[in-house]
């Protein structure tokens, strides 16, 4: 038996080509190159570049990759070159609507946007208002006339320095009395009345210096007997012609016998600033404020009869101001008796009043006056 012939060669199975080699791998012949390591630069520009807030360290980064691609033999380039262009353009929006959001926002506030059209403002609330700050009330500064005892529902403010012009200054608060409930309405907006005249005085002594203003408060519509929200906050108001400056008085401003003088007339002011909406409509308020515009006028005229060291030029001046204080509280003393409306307005006389002698003891003692005159405008010194 002979043995067959080997079969013939093909190109397939036959020997290499010359200057050919096969292929060797690290674990023997035929295996794989291994491919270059992905640049981690590359991967870290991609990712950071799609956080918005992180796109500009993207950018950094890809352009960084980008440097280096060329002498690291790594892979990623098509990464780097994505992260670069995700983050700059992302960088580039961002920018345009912080140009855009800004000249937006500059030009609400230069156009009255805000409650004041200042960038110096903050919102807040009534509640959190404290003595001495300066605010505009988005709900408007005072109740109306006709309604004595609407509570204010919207309770947003805009709290702005003093220094800038302003509609409201709060200058005093206090809790209302007593732990028990309060359910009516009338009953707190009275006791907040009554709490926020001290207050004022206290606040401002000198009320014949305050600009043309009113005052008002923010009040709890009713309270519980155990615990809650108590507070009255007491403030000042001007509809036109805001003040620029806080409203609070330094006494130090004074020398000591305009101290005595305005202490001595403050009975007689609380009594006047006592005065309720009721009091042209309603005999029993009427009849109870002229009874404490009496007890004021006469406790004022003496302890104006008391003041020492009064300027020798005020000391005339001063003691006709009480001499007519005395004189007005026996009118006063008698429209708080009288039974009826007709007969209260007989009895008060309402242009008798101790203005002009006032006028002429504050002219005295150095103190500002209105030109009177004019019967307002700057004050006088």
């Amino acid at each position: 038996m002979t043995v067959p012939p080997p079969p013939p060669s093909s190109p397939a199975s036959g020997p290499p080509a010359p200057g050919l080699a096969p292929a060797v791998g690290p674990y023997g012949p035929g295996q794989p190159a291994p491919q270059p390591p992905l640049s981690g630069l590359a991967v870290a520009s991609l990712v950071l570049s799609l956080l918005v807030c992180l796109a500009p360290l993207g950018l950094v980064l890809g352009i960084v990759a980008l440097v280096r691609f060329p002498g690291n033999g790594k892979r990623g380039k098509g990464l780097a070159i994505a992260g670069t262009a995700v983050g700059g353009v992302v960088v580039v929006l961002t920018a345009l609507l912080l140009v855009i959001g800004g000249a937006r926002f500059t030009a609400w506030t230069e156009e009255g946007g805000g409650l004041l059209g200042s960038r110096d403002t903050k919102a807040g609330t009534l509640i959190h208002l404290k003595a001495g700050d300066c605010f505009a009330p988005a709900g408007g500064l005072f109740s109306p006339q006709e309604v004595e005892h609407e509570r204010m529902t919207d309770t947003s403010v805009e709290i702005v320095p003093c220094d800038r012009p302003h509609p409201a200054q709060v200058y005093g608060t206090f809790r209302l009395k007593g732990d028990h409930a309060i359910s009516d309405p009338a009953t707190v907006s009275a006791q907040a009345f009554e709490g926020c005249v001290p207050l004022l005085h206290d606040f401002a002594p000198d009320t014949w210096a305050l600009p043309d203003v009113g005052f008002s408060s923010y009040y709890p519509e009713s309270v519980s007997g155990t615990g809650g929200d108590r507070t009255v906050r007491c403030w000042l108001g001007a509809e036109a012609g805001l003040p620029e400056v806080s409203l609070r008085q330094d006494p130090g401003a004074w020398d000591a016998g305009q101290r005595a003088y305005l202490k001595a007339m403050r009975p007689s002011s609380e009594a006047w600033f006592s005065a309720s909406g009721k009091v042209d409509t309603d005999l029993a308020a009427a009849t109870a404020w002229a009874g404490r515009m009496a007890e004021g006028g006469a406790e004022s005229a003496k302890l104006l009869r008391a003041v020492d060291g009064l300027p020798e030029r005020a000391r005339g001046p001063v003691i006709a101001l009480a001499n007519r204080l005395d004189a007005l509280s026996g009118i006063q003393r008698s429209a708080a008796t009288a039974p009826d409306r007709a007969e209260f307005d007989e009895r008060w006389d309402g242009d008798e009043d101790a203005s002009g002698e006032e006028w002429e003891a504050r002219l005295a003692l150095g103190l500002p006056v209105e030109d009177e005159e004019e019967g307002g405008g700057e004050p006088q010194a």
